[in-house]
């Protein structure tokens, strides 16, 4: 964007009111988020107004130690939020998190730490404490002077006794404890009694049904719902909005997600032929859902905000992707699809497709002829094996070519071309099976059996290293054969098996031996890359000066065994 568009769409945000402000500030850097926020003398009211989901996000992308002077302006329910994703894993509280996380709203202010102490829920506060602290009170037969030494060493009144669990941070829960004893002297009894004697089954599980009725309300299901996402759904079973939400004004939706939508994919340049608020906000609600859904059911870490926001960009790949296969790639339809139509039915569409041909090669690795090469995927060469692993990944990806000369990088799943593509990688993979069953055929010699056998129980033994030897062979001495070169003869070989050959030799066997033009066609285009990389590394070097074997990946050398 040009930086005069920049400053004016900063200009017309600096004038906007709080909750506009709020509206349109996830589109923003993290860190211009903050500088925008703070210059304002209303940041209070804009950060009040940012919905928990983008409060949570940006202190993540912020980073924590950060953001204090974020955290000082949240709102309870925000911090609460915040606090409800960083605590818990599945039902279980981390305590020695939450006292990390303390001490960062120690820092921010005593008001929000003040405000916090006393709007938590009660049996969360004691279920912490029963964690962080040993505690005892003063025998009442005993005198206190003799008592003393065999009670914890920390007290406030003489009556409670207690020793930090956690010593790097004693002088926090003195301060907490200190805050409660200063304020309301009541209040610290019955925190303390309910930490001697509440039971902690009970508690622990109240808080924890406090928690997920909070995250369910901002929109985060827990992990068994979560999951529904990657149920399989037919063009049938697509189910219509009964109605969207009326925009509000004063409370926006969750904008952490679509702030990051591509401007070339459908689904944005959907939203943009969009005039009706409410509707907007209504998809923004759904995508952060998705989202949400998606780092849960992904087991991604909420502390690190590279996997956050790996889960968005998965969960606007699969959406625009399904809305690609459900419309046709028309604007119109796909306007209507997304009015009509819940957004988790176009992810779990796109999600059934990728799942589909992820699913082949999976098969073919595991009952095809990768299970019967020694290594299985890692026979693959260079980039067909980072390809395969990309896609077998738990989230499949599929390579995005950059310029020629540059390593591949790889990407979600966005349109269905890409499913095309995915899918001719993985017929490749299944053709050239038969390029090993015919090298395992054409060693019929006992001997150069045993050697292609010990030979591929070698790590970096690939496919196209056997066929690659097995062209120098050919060349060098008439015999199409994978059995390993001989260094001591790789000056008189070296000549011999310039490019040209080499490839001819590959390309004459393949038509040859392989039966089906397409079989044929799909081996070559395995070979052919190979092929260009070993005319791209052997032609610097003159006959008179061969590389060293041990540098020459294409071929498999006696002495290497």
């Amino acid at each position: 964007m040009p930086a005069d568009v920049v400053k004016l769409d900063e200009r017309r945000l600096r004038r906007s009111g709080p909750a506009q402000f709020a509206r349109d500030l996830m589109s923003h850097p993290s860190r211009q988020r903050l500088e925008l926020i703070l210059e304002r003398s209303d940041a209070q009211e804009v950060v009040a107004a940012l919905d928990p989901n983008d409060f949570f996000h940006t202190i993540q992308e912020i980073g924590p130690d950060d953001s204090l002077s974020l955290l000082a302006l949240a709102s309870l329910e925000q911090v609460n939020h915040l606090f409800d994703i960083e605590w818990w894993r599945r039902d279980t509280l981390e305590p020695a998190k939450a006292l990390d996380w303390i001490e960062r709203l120690a820092g921010a202010g005593g008001a929000v730490l003040l405000e916090w102490l006393f709007n938590v829920d009660f049996e969360l506060l004691v279920s912490l404490f029963k964690q962080w602290i040993s505690l005892d009170t003063a025998p009442e037969d005993i005198d206190l002077l003799e008592a003393v030494e065999s009670l914890p060493p920390r007290t406030l009144d003489n009556h409670y006794f207690w020793e930090s669990r956690y010593p790097q941070f004693d002088d926090l829960i003195v301060q907490l404890l200190t805050v409660i004893f200063e304020t309301n002297y009541t209040f610290f009894k019955e925190l303390l009694n309910s930490v001697l004697y509440a039971p902690s089954p009970e508690l622990e599980e109240i808080a924890f049904r406090f928690h997920r009725a909070r995250l369910e309300d901002n929109g985060i299901p827990d992990f068994y719902d979560a999951m529904e996402i990657y149920k399989t759904i037919g063009p049938k079973e697509f189910s219509q909005k009964a109605l969207f939400a009326q925009a509000d004004a004063e409370r926006p939706a969750p904008a952490f997600a679509l702030a990051l939508l591509p401007a070339q994919d459908l689904f944005a340049k959907t939203l943009r032929t969009l005039e009706d608020p409410g509707l907007i906000e209504t998809l923004q609600a759904e995508t952060a859902a998705l989202a949400n859904k998606v780092i849960i059911a992904d087991q991604l870490s909420p502390d690190d905000a590279r996997a956050l926001r790996r889960a968005v960009d998965k969960t606007l790949a699969y959406i625009n992707l399904g809305l690609e296969l459900r419309s046709g790639a028309s604007r119109e339809k796909a306007a209507q699809i997304v009015r009509d139509n819940f957004l988790e039915h176009l992810f779990r569409l796109a999600q059934a497709d990728v799942a589909r041909v992820r699913g082949r090669l999976r098969t073919a690795v595991q009952s095809g002829w990768l299970k019967h090469f020694p290594g299985g995927i890692k026979r693959l060469d260079g980039e067909w094996f980072d390809a395969a692993e990309e896609l077998l990944a738990s989230t499949p990806k599929i390579s995005r070519s950059g310029q020629e000369g540059s390593a591949s990088s790889y990407d979600y799943f966005r349109i269905p071309s890409d499913l095309g593509r995915a899918g001719h990688f993985v017929d490749i993979i299944i053709a050239v099976g038969e390029v090993y069953r015919l090298l395992s055929e054409g060693t019929d010699q006992p001997d150069r059996q045993v050697g292609l056998e010990r030979q591929t129980q070698r790590e970096d033994v690939t496919l196209g290293m056997l066929v690659m030897t097995a062209a120098a062979n050919l060349v060098a001495g008439g015999k199409w054969s994978p059995h390993p070169l001989p260094p001591a003869s790789w000056p008189e070989i070296f000549p011999l098996v310039q490019p040209g050959p080499i490839g001819a030799a590959v390309t004459d066997w393949i038509e040859r031996s392989m039966s089906g033009e397409k079989n044929k066609s799909l081996a070559r285009a395995y070979f052919d890359p190979i092929l260009r990389d070993y005319d791209s590394e052997m032609r610097p070097f003159s006959w008179q000066n061969p590389p060293d074997p041990q540098l020459v990946r294409f071929f498999l050398f006696a002495e290497l065994d």
